[in-house]
């Protein structure tokens, strides 16, 4: 987390870390010229991947799981909340 980060509210820094999260399993995909979020095309194929780092983040006691006190199962949700708000996709593909 970086200095702003101290301006954020609980909920904004679990949603940071939540999209951190999916960007590190897969899950979520960077857009290499405007740099917008949005969820994989093939999303059922890294949640298991996404799961599966969100329990290791736990186990190594990783700043971003302490966020969510290591509920593994808040950390799930959150990042499924992150995916619901992200947008479909940017419109950058279609330049």
């Amino acid at each position: 987390m970086g200095l702003l980060d101290l301006l954020l509210n609980k909920q904004q820094k679990q949603h940071k870390a939540a999209k951190e999260i999916g960007l590190e399993s897969g899950l979520f995909v960077m857009c290499p010229i405007c740099h917008d979020v949005t969820e994989a095309p093939t999303p059922s194929v890294h949640r298991p991947v996404t799961e599966s780092l969100i329990r290791e983040l736990i186990r190594r006691k990783d700043p971003r799981a302490s966020l969510f006190d290591n509920d593994e199962q808040a950390i799930i949700e959150t990042v499924a909340q992150v995916a619901r708000d992200l947008p479909y996709r940017c419109n950058c593909h279609s330049l």
